[in-house]
């Protein structure tokens, strides 16, 4: 088996020195539906409405501070679901963290990072401090690569590329399974040969399919991502050494041991980097030292966040180690009308990192008002 190439040992993130926690007086759980403004289909099943929940912390100076839990409709991307999410916010971590008692929740990565989020955010927001100069995130803007769910013809492949080059960008990712995988991405090379091209299988293979995936090597993938189901960390180190497309992965990679599990088994290609999955920003900063220092690219992904999550998802794209594009999109890519102000692509399909207080974004009162379908208010007792 291939050594993973290195930089360096592998060695514990470098503690970062975070603002003073602030005691939370008062958390509010807002949770919130709006249509996508376009399904996305994918391995996993179809998206069509998204269903976030925000999470807001406030000091007893009224001084609040703002996360998202992104888990999706259904639990098929992870375990953790929309539902089951507000349930473990509202009756166990909420109240844990107005008690001053650490909570003995386990799992529930993104209900666990959203309130991670909005805590950190306040203690940002009361020392004036940007939460991409927290973790020294120096860029101010990051390359983004647009993704593509499943399609129900070649043709509307090709059209929904040539809408998305036409508008400038450079990059993009298609999702992908069996049976629908190399017609769609050689019509895409072959019409933009110099296009930065992606795949996404969201789980969908396994090892008997090597010497198919063997054949996306002839359409120059920047890399192929989490070609295998979640659990297989052994089966995707093989398969990374059996095909010459990099191979990345996504819903494998759950915590900051698994990653460094990965990268000891293997030569993984790359390491999709999304906070929400990892459970907010500080243990998303250590997969990012992880992976620096074994010498692996990286990139943050989206969970088809609103503003307040993608705005703290970016920070962490900015980070040095985030070389290839970020899967974070312009906010009419998937909503009418997102719940902050809206993130817009500049040009050369970049966005620009929030650079305020905290993430550096606020929701609309009346945009959260109009979505808002349930609000929970928790008080230090």
């Amino acid at each position: 088996m291939a050594a993973v190439p290195r930089t360096g040992a592998l060695r514990p993130r470098v503690t970062r020195h975070w603002p003073a926690a602030v005691r939370p007086e008062r958390i509010d759980l807002y949770r919130v539906v709006l249509p996508l403004a376009r399904p996305l289909a994918s391995a996993r099943g179809v998206e069509a409405e998204r269903r976030s929940i925000l999470v807001r912390v406030a000091d007893s100076a009224g001084l609040a501070g703002w996360g998202e839990c992104p888990a999706l409709t259904r639990p098929t991307y992870t375990g953790e679901w929309h539902r089951g999410a507000w349930q473990v916010l509202t009756e166990e971590l909420a109240p844990d963290a107005l008690a001053d008692r650490p909570s003995p929740v386990r799992g529930h990565p993104m209900a666990t990072g959203a309130l991670a989020t909005a805590r950190l955010d306040l203690d940002l927001r009361g020392a004036g401090r940007s939460l991409a100069a927290a973790i020294d995130a120096r860029r101010t803007t990051v390359d983004t690569t647009a993704v593509l769910g499943l399609a129900s013809s070649i043709d509307q492949v090709v059209d929904r590329v040539a809408a998305l080059v036409g508008a400038g960008q450079r990059s993009v990712k298609l999702k992908i399974e069996r049976g629908w995988d190399l017609e769609p991405l050689r019509a895409v090379r072959s019409t933009w040969p110099d296009l930065g091209l992606a795949a996404d299988a969201n789980g969908s293979y396994t090892l008997d399919d090597l010497n198919r995936l063997r054949a996306l090597a002839d359409v120059g993938l920047l890399y192929l991502e989490q070609p295998l189901p979640p659990d297989d960390l052994l089966g995707h180190a093989r398969l990374a050494g059996r095909i010459a497309v990099p191979v990345a992965l996504d819903e494998s990679a759950t915590s900051p041991g698994a990653v460094a599990a990965a990268l000891a088994l293997g030569p993984i290609g790359a390491v999709n980097i999304k906070p929400a999955r990892l459970g907010g920003v500080d243990p998303s900063v250590e997969v990012h030292d992880l992976v620096v220092a074994a010498g692996v690219a990286a990139f943050v992904g989206g969970m088809l966040e609103l503003g307040i999550g993608r705005a703290a998802a970016l920070a962490v794209a900015a980070l040095p180690g985030c070389t290839l594009p970020t899967d974070l999109g312009p906010s009419d890519r998937y909503v009418a009308d997102d719940v902050t102000a809206p993130f817009v692509l500049g040009p050369g399909a970049v966005l620009s990192v929030p650079d305020g207080p905290g993430i550096g974004v606020d929701p609309r009162p009346d945009r959260l008002a109009e979505i808002t379908v349930d609000h929970v208010v928790l008080t230090r007792s």
